[in-house]
């Protein structure tokens, strides 16, 4: 017959262990990242924060983020050099590399994650 938990010695720990055990927060991609070996050199790295993304030669600055699973994707405004436009930013990581795309163009990476 089937009681209550109480009467099931290992129910409890089972149900504990239900909840403990769900989906584990996806690593944070703020931080600075580079091409493989070129932390620190000009036109290899790229800062990411929460709400902004630069480089050498871009700014970009926004106003909505979403994240699904290892993939962000942001909304707002990036400048290169005087020329400012709205951009969306999708950014991956998988495997310790981030990848990122600047709208539709093609993938920049595979960047490394550089030291503090």
């Amino acid at each position: 017959m089937i009681g209550p938990p109480a009467s099931r010695p290992g129910a409890c720990l089972i149900a504990l262990l239900a909840t403990c055990t769900g989906a584990a927060a996806a690593e944070s991609i703020v931080g600075t990242w580079a091409t493989p070996g070129r932390c620190g050199r000009p036109l290899s790295t790229i800062v990411v924060e929460p709400m902004g993304l630069s480089g050498e030669d871009f700014f970009c600055e926004f106003h909505s983020v979403s994240r699904a699973g290892d993939a962000v994707r942001w909304r707002g405004t990036c400048t290169y050099g005087v020329d400012a436009e709205k951009t969306t930013v999708t950014a991956r990581l998988a495997k310790g590399q981030l990848r990122y795309q600047m709208n539709r163009d093609g993938w920049n990476g595979p960047l490394q994650r550089c030291p503090n």
